[in-house]
């Protein structure tokens, strides 16, 4: 479907049910991707949505195929310089690892949340001092260094509110992946070739055993925009 991350809807309702949704009237999906995870929050009633990610064929796909929520080809490292309202939610589910510089866009995702507002991010993650395995390549970014989480937020201009070790979530959610993939190898075969096959069971299969080997986790948490960097038209 249209989802990038592990346990696609079961994981977006898990992770909603983090957040207080009582004040939510505006939501950013960063790093949107194919916007299935934003169309969710649209049909679930969780007030104006917009999406947010650098590819543009993502976000041509998502406007042919959602009408609802916003989208915008964009530099989610760069939010500032859209200059939106605030927003009350601001979410990403396995999109933070893939930035090169994760405190700058933790402070721009500030810039355009109101205080009070909610951070709200699903995961890979790793302890200080933790290598990434080697085997999964450049593919898997930077997890997140769990250790000094707290302290990261905190200079970026969030509180850390819950924090949840999702790891054994991924690797459940993973497996239940490469069974769908080995249940439809004949069509993905037909469809991208024995190559690609190959390829991706070997990749996501050696994720996997890294989160079984716990070399490799998943986090699941929340954070409150406190009242350093105002958002943008506040």
């Amino acid at each position: 479907g249209d989802h990038a991350h592990p346990g696609e809807e079961e994981a977006i309702r898990l992770a909603a049910g983090l957040v207080d949704r009582t004040a939510i009237r505006r939501s950013l999906d960063v790093g949107c991707g194919r916007v299935g995870t934003a169309a969710w929050f649209a049909r679930e009633g969780w007030g104006e949505v917009v999406g947010v990610d650098l590819d543009a064929a993502s976000i041509d796909h998502a406007r042919r195929r959602y009408p609802a929520p916003t989208f915008f080809t964009h530099d989610a490292g760069q939010l500032g310089a859209l200059r939106l309202p605030p927003f009350d939610l601001v979410y990403l589910l396995t999109a933070l690892y893939a930035f090169p510089d994760q405190p700058a866009a933790l402070r721009e995702m500030r810039q355009v949340c109101r205080p009070g507002g909610t951070l709200l991010v699903v995961d890979y993650s790793r302890r200080s001092g933790q290598i990434v395995p080697p085997e999964l390549g450049e593919e898997i970014g930077q997890p997140l260094v769990l250790d000094p989480l707290a302290g990261t937020l905190s200079a970026s201009g969030w509180t850390l509110a819950v924090q949840e070790d999702w790891t054994a979530r991924f690797a459940g959610w993973y497996a239940a992946l490469l069974r769908r993939f080995m249940a439809r190898r004949t069509d993905i075969i037909r469809l991208a070739g024995s190559e690609w096959y190959e390829f991706v069971v070997a990749w996501y299969g050696a994720l996997h055993q890294a989160l079984l080997d716990q070399r490799l986790g998943g986090v699941a948490f929340t954070a409150k925009a406190n009242n350093r960097g105002q958002a943008t038209g506040e």
